[in-house]
């Protein structure tokens, strides 16, 4: 359902993609007429006319038949070709729309151009010019917001992501398991120090031991693992060795 939005959101008038289904109009509004012969641009004096039938959209959103559709049919004299009339009846009505557009920012109406019957209804009597200038006109109908149904849900994404063993467990932090990059110094620096400390070594001596392993990269830091001894799980040797040996060009 389309709703009012306030005006001066910026919000241009709602125009739809698709076309309306065909409805008699609930009101005739009003007539644009006196168009120029063979003319469908608009001149101060209808401009003034499609300012007027603006204000009157805006002000029907304050009562409880707000316009919610406005439908335009433009019309032309008895001079020309059918074919031309039809165009120029349809150029008309568009004229008025664009119009409409500009003076309907931030109200949620739809603005649709119904086709063009050209000459084939005049209102005036077409042997006189001031009937021909009021058969040259834009005929305006209004009716209440459309309500369409519910948009379809959106479809649901699938996680396809595996089961992953290592979240949210004391190996989440190196993300093995998740083939992500992650032998950074400093989380493996506290890893490593952990564990030599487990083992009595003093942190001075720590520190020593880890940065010289650091150093000779993979090699140094297989042997580090082996002089650590039963204090590294053979799980966690074989992780980080595997996760080192799979990035030779990262630097440790």
């Amino acid at each position: 359902m389309y709703i009012h939005a306030p005006e001066g959101l910026g919000a241009p008038p709602l125009v739809p993609r698709w076309k309306l289904p065909p409805a008699r109009p609930v009101l005739s509004f009003l007539k644009i007429d006196k168009f120029a012969v063979n003319q469908s641009a608009l001149t101060p004096a209808l401009k003034q006319a499609v300012k007027h039938l603006a204000d009157s959209v805006k002000a029907s959103w304050r009562t409880m038949k707000p316009f919610g559709i406005v439908r335009l049919v433009g019309h032309t004299d008895s001079s020309g070709t059918e074919e031309l009339n039809v165009g120029l009846g349809n150029k008309r009505a568009d004229a008025v729309k664009q119009e409409l557009l500009v003076l309907l920012q931030g109200f949620r109406v739809i603005i649709d151009v119904d086709p063009s019957p050209g000459k084939t209804q005049p209102t005036a009597d077409n042997r006189t010019a001031v009937g021909r200038a009021a058969n040259r006109r834009v005929e305006v109908f209004v009716e209440p917001p459309f309500i369409g149904p519910d948009p379809p849900p959106k479809p649901k994404k699938i996680d396809l992501t595996p089961p992953d063993p290592d979240r949210d467990g004391p190996w989440d932090q190196f993300r093995f398991k998740r083939g992500i990059p992650v032998l950074k110094r400093k989380s493996l620096d506290e890893f490593l120090m952990e564990k030599c400390r487990g083992i009595n070594f003093s942190s001075s001596t720590c520190k020593t031991l880890i940065d010289g392993a650091f150093e000779k990269g993979c090699d140094g830091l297989v042997a580090l693992i082996e002089r650590l001894g039963a204090s590294v799980s053979s799980t966690q040797k074989q992780e980080i060795v595997k996760e080192c040996r799979a990035l030779p060009k990262r630097s440790l």
